[in-house]
């Protein structure tokens, strides 16, 4: 434009800036912020779906019906830890020792068995039953659970996805062990 015999003059533009008009009708630093906020956008999205709090979720369930396969028979049928009573694997559900606000314990198998609703509800107020349970399987794993759960533990993203990998492979060799 140096040499040019054309005159570029400096205009209102949609942004409302008055100056040359850069891209889509928007001066340069008016059309590098949009454009910014929409790659940036593009991202948020991406880590929306693989946030902490959703991997979190995702692991959870599948942890659960892994806990609950695990514990099941060639039927599908599964014994309360707690009471002995019988249920398919839909009607039960994961029992925690520990609470799972807890997170060096929510995904310890040890800590984990698989219980009916009414035991599972009823273990919020009194764990003793769970505990001795527990301890006829294991001795004196109810201290080193209590222990664990004294720890501070924050799951990387990495680290929860390694886990979802690792208990899908796990809950599709027991779902075999089901459906023969």
């Amino acid at each position: 434009m140096r040499n040019s015999t054309i005159i570029v003059k400096k205009r209102k533009l949609a942004c409302g800036c008055f100056d040359y008009a850069f891209s889509k009708n928007m001066c340069k630093a008016h059309a590098t912020v949009v454009s910014t906020k929409k790659r940036m956008g593009k991202h948020e999205e991406q880590e929306d779906d693989e946030s902490v709090q959703n991997l979190i979720q995702d692991l959870d369930a599948i942890f659960s019906k892994f806990i609950r396969l695990k514990y099941s028979n060639e039927k599908g049928i599964v014994n309360c830890f707690t009471c002995n009573k019988p249920f398919r694997i839909a009607n039960i559900q994961n029992g925690h020792f520990i609470h799972r606000t807890d997170m060096a314990t929510r995904f310890m198998e040890q800590n984990c068995r698989p219980q009916c609703e009414w035991c599972n509800s009823r273990h919020n107020d009194d764990r003793s039953i769970f505990a001795e349970a527990l301890e006829r399987d294991n001795p004196d794993i109810t201290q080193w659970l209590e222990q664990q759960a004294r720890e501070v533990v924050k799951p990387t993203r990495d680290e929860l996805k390694q886990l979802i990998i690792s208990y899908r492979y796990k809950v599709k060799l027991l779902e075999k062990k089901i459906k023969k």
